[in-house]
C-alpha cells in the first residue's frame, strides 16, 4: 500500500510547508487571557481565532485531514513523540483557520478538480482497499479522506488566487539562476594544517601548569546524570514484522515498484557493502530485508508505547522506580547507563544511528545517542520518567532518570596527559594560523607578480591540496580531505573571482586552515542546462507561490488573532 500512494505532489508540499511554518511566528504564543478568549465550559484549550474559541468538533475534523495529508506527502504517519504532536497542533490550527478562509471567500472545488486529486492520490488503488489497509488502522474513514480531497482542492484554489504574480517567471530568468547554482568553480587550498606544526611545539617548564590553571573550568567534570531504561529492539520483533508483511497479497508488487523507482536515479541505485551493484533479484531482496526491518521496529515502537502508557497509570508516575517494577512485572530487562555529561561524553550504551527529527526532506539530522542525551537532561527528581518513547534505527527507547553524580575539578595529576596534548595542539593551532595568516598577506601582491598559486604555496609552507570541482548545488567533495567543509566553500566561492583567493579560513575545532584560490570556472553543460531548465523553472514557481503564500497567510492570521492553546505543565507537557 505504502508503494502506490503517491507522494510527489507539488501542489501538497506548497500547502504543507505553509502549514508547517506558521509555528515560526508569533502566532501560537499563549494567549495572554482576557474575556473571550477561552474554551468554553466543558471544552478542552485548543486556540483561538478572532477571541473565540476553537470548536472541539472542528478541530478534530482538521487534525484528521492533517494527519492523512502527511501521510500522502510523507508516507509516513506523524509520530507520538512531543515535537510531532507539537507540529501537529500547530498544522491543525492552522487548517482550521485556512478551511475558515475558504468559507468566507465562498471558494469550493468542483467535483471534476476533487476527482482528478483522487485519481492522483490513488491511480489504481481502490476504495476498499484504501478504507481497509490504510484508513481503518489509523481510526480514519472514506468520509474523512473524501473531505479532505474536497478541502485539499479547494486550497489550491485559494493558492492560486493568492500567489497568481509569483507564477510569472520568465525562461531568461530562469536560466539566469540556474547558471549560477550550477556554475562550478574549480580551484586548489593552500592547507595549513595543526597536526603539520605539532613537532614543533616546544614544551617549557611551567608551560603545562600555566595552561591548566587558565582553562579550569574546561577540565570540571559537569554535573553527570545515570539513567535506567528498557530498550526494545527491533530484532525481537521480527517474528511480528513477518506476520504483518504476510497480510500483503501485493507485497512482491510494491517490492518490484520500489525497485524500478529507484533504479530510475542511476543505475548503481542499489549496492552491497562494498559499493558494487546488486543483480535485480539481490536488490528486491535487499528491499524486502529493509522491510521487515522497518515493520519489526514499528512493533517495537508499540510496545514501547504500550510499556509507556503503563507507567503513566502507575499512581505515582513520575517516579524512576517504576520504570524498573514495570520492567519486572512484563519480564523486560531494565539497563543502566554509567554517568554521562550534557556535552559529547559517554552514553556508550545507546545507538549512534542518526535520525531525521523533522518531515522535511532538508530536515538536519541527529544522532539517536544525542536525542538522549537532550531528554535526559529534561528530566528532574520530580519528573523522572519520560513516557512518550525514542526511537531509534535499530531500537526504541523508554528512560527514566536514575540518579547524579555531582560537579567535581579533576587534579592535574589525574589528567596530566590529556592537558599535555590539548597545549601541543593549540600550540600547533596558533603557529598554523600564523603561517596561514602570513600566507593570506603575502599572495595577493605574489598573483598580481603573475607568480604561479602553486609557487606561491610552496613558498609559504603551506601544503598545495586539489579541490574537486563543486558548484552551489553540489552536495558532497567526493574524495576531498575531510576538514573541508563544503557548505564554507560554497559561501566563500560563489563570487569569487577566477584568479582570486579567499581570506585565511579557520577549521573548527582548531584543525588549523587554508586559503582557497579560484583557479578556474568551466563552461556551463549546455545540454544540462536544456535538460533541467524545464523542471527548474516549475520548482522555482512552486517556491515563489509557497514563499507569497506564507506572507499571505501570516498577514490574515495575524489580523484574525490567531493563537494556539495555553501551555499547562502537566505530565504530558513534561514528556
Amino acid at each position: 500500500m505504502f508503494g502506490t500512494i503517491r507522494k510527489h505532489q507539488k501542489w501538497l508540499w506548497a500547502v504543507l510547508v505553509v502549514l508547517m511554518s506558521v509555528s515560526l511566528v508569533a502566532l501560537f504564543t499563549s494567549p495572554s487571557g482576557g474575556s473571550g478568549g477561552g474554551p468554553r465550559r466543558g471544552q478542552p484549550d485548543l486556540g483561538s481565532i478572532n477571541g473565540q474559541p476553537i470548536d472541539q468538533a472542528e478541530y478534530l475534523e482538521a487534525w484528521k485531514e492533517v494527519r492523512i495529508a502527511t501521510y500522502l506527502h510523507t508516507g509516513k504517519w506523524p509520530g507520538n513523540d512531543e515535537s510531532s504532536s507539537r507540529r501537529m497542533e500547530n498544522e491543525t490550527i492552522s487548517r482550521v483557520f485556512v478551511l475558515r478562509k475558504l468559507k468566507d471567500m465562498d471558494i469550493r472545488a468542483s467535483d471534476k478538480a476533487a476527482a482528478f486529486m483522487v485519481q492522483q492520490d490513488l491511480r489504481d488503488v481502490s476504495y476498499a482497499t484504501l478504507e481497509k489497509d490504510l484508513l481503518q488502522p489509523n481510526n480514519l474513514t472514506i468520509a474523512d479522506y473524501e473531505r479532505y480531497v474536497r478541502h485539499e482542492s479547494s486550497l489550491r484554489q485559494l493558492i492560486s488566487a493568492a500567489t497568481v504574480t509569483a507564477r510569472l517567471v520568465s525562461p531568461d530568468e530562469a536560466e539566469g539562476l540556474w547558471r549560477k547554482e550550477n556554475q562550478e568553480v574549480v580551484g586548489q587550498a593552500a592547507c595549513f594544517w595543526t597536526t603539520n606544526y605539532l613537532s614543533k611545539v616546544v614544551l617549557t617548564n611551567g608551560a603545562i601548569e600555566t595552561f591548566y590553571t587558565n582553562r579550569m573550568p574546561v577540565y570540571r567534570l559537569p554535573e553527570r546524570l545515570i539513567l535506567s531504561f528498557v530498550e526494545f529492539n527491533a530484532s525481537n520483533y521480527l517474528t511480528d514484522a513477518d506476520a504483518s508483511l504476510a497480510k500483503h497479497t501485493n507485497l512482491n508488487d510494491i517490492v518490484s515498484e520500489v525497485y524500478q523507482a529507484r533504479m530510475r536515479t542511476g543505475t548503481n541505485a542499489w549496492t552491497d557493502d562494498n559499493g558494487a551493484p546488486l543483480s535485480e533479484a539481490a536488490a528486491k531482496d535487499k528491499i524486502r530485508e529493509e522491510f521487515r526491518t522497518s515493520e519489526a521496529l514499528l512493533a517495537a515502537r508499540r510496545a514501547a508505547t504500550d510499556f509507556g502508557n503503563e507507567l503513566i497509570s502507575r499512581p505515582d508516575p513520575n517516579r524512576a522506580t517504576n520504570l524498573e517494577y514495570v520492567a519486572a512485572l512484563k519480564n523486560l530487562a531494565v539497563r543502566f547507563t554509567n554517568p554521562f555529561d550534557n556535552r559529547t561524553n559517554g552514553l556508550d550504551e545507546i545507538e549512534t544511528n542518526e535520525v531525521v527529527t523533522a518531515r522535511s526532506e532538508d530536515a538536519p539530522r541527529q544522532s539517536v545517542r544525542d536525542i538522549v542525551r537532550e531528554k535526559a537532561f529534561t528530566l528532574t527528581d520530580d519528573r523522572a520518567v519520560l513516557f512518550n518513547p525514542i526511537p531509534g534505527k535499530r531500537a526504541v527507547y523508554v528512560i527514566a532518570r536514575k540518579g547524579k553524580v555531582p560537579s567535581e575539578m579533576q587534579p592535574l595529576d589525574r589528567i596530566r596527559e590529556k592537558v599535555t596534548s590539548d597545549y601541543k595542539n593549540f600550540m600547533a593551532f596558533m603557529q598554523a594560523r600564523e603561517a596561514g595568516m602570513a600566507f593570506q598577506g603575502s599572495v595577493t601582491n605574489g598573483l598580481a607578480q603573475k607568480k604561479s598559486f602553486e609557487e606561491l604555496a610552496a613558498a609559504g609552507h603551506g601544503v598545495l591540496v586539489d579541490v574537486p570541482p563543486f558548484s552551489s548545488m553540489t552536495r558532497s567533495l567526493p574524495n576531498a580531505d575531510p576538514r573541508f567543509n563544503l557548505r564554507q566553500l560554497q559561501g566563500m566561492a560563489d563570487d569569487l573571482e577566477v584568479g582570486k583567493t579567499t581570506p585565511f579560513t579557520s577549521v573548527p575545532p582548531l584543525e588549523g586552515g587554508y586559503v582557497f584560490y579560484a583557479k578556474a570556472r568551466p563552461p556551463i553543460d549546455t545540454a544540462k542546462l536544456k535538460a533541467e531548465l524545464p523542471e527548474f523553472i516549475n520548482q522555482l514557481r512552486v517556491y515563489r507561490q509557497n514563499e507569497a503564500f506564507q506572507q499571505w497567510f501570516r498577514k490574515q492570521a495575524e489580523q484574525a488573532r490567531l493563537s494556539g492553546p495555553k501551555r499547562e505543565t502537566s505530565i504530558n507537557s513534561q514528556n
